[in-house]
């Protein structure tokens, strides 16, 4: 019997080391069409999420057609978002913002990170500054 409470309490502590998740805080500066307000980003084994605000002026629509990094020069298509669809028009309310989720490629943890939306009115590219974990 203590052998089986021994064995499960190891398995339940691998589980959580490999569910383990660095979160931090990050600022973000944009250049293009679409403005990205980053709030944090989540680095994990499976995906790296990237949360934030879409800025826009109020009553306008957008389209994002795609969201990318590269790394090594090899470009690297973001998989899903939340709060936008990709390939439909999207319209901002009175408040001028849309939160988001994007989620991304594993990534290893860094200083920075430069992410690449396009739309029917062009490019933009955010740089994502990475700061210190928060700890969850």
């Amino acid at each position: 019997m203590k052998r089986i409470a021994i064995s499960f309490a190891l398995l339940a502590a691998v589980v959580c080391m490999a569910a383990a998740r660095d979160v931090r805080r990050c600022s973000s500066s944009s250049t293009g069409n679409l403005t990205l307000l980053a709030d944090s980003i989540d680095f994990r084994s499976d995906l790296t999420r990237l949360y934030g605000q879409l800025q826009g002026r109020p009553h306008t629509s957008g389209r994002i057609d795609r969201i990318y990094i590269s790394v090594d020069g090899v470009e690297k298509d973001a998989t899903d978002i939340d709060g936008v669809d990709f390939k439909r028009w999207f319209q901002w309310e009175d408040g001028g913002l849309i939160p988001v989720e994007i989620d991304l490629p594993p990534l290893k943890p860094g200083s920075v990170v430069r992410v690449y939306a396009v739309s029917p009115r062009g490019a933009a590219t955010w740089v994502v500054k990475v700061g210190k974990s928060t700890g969850k």
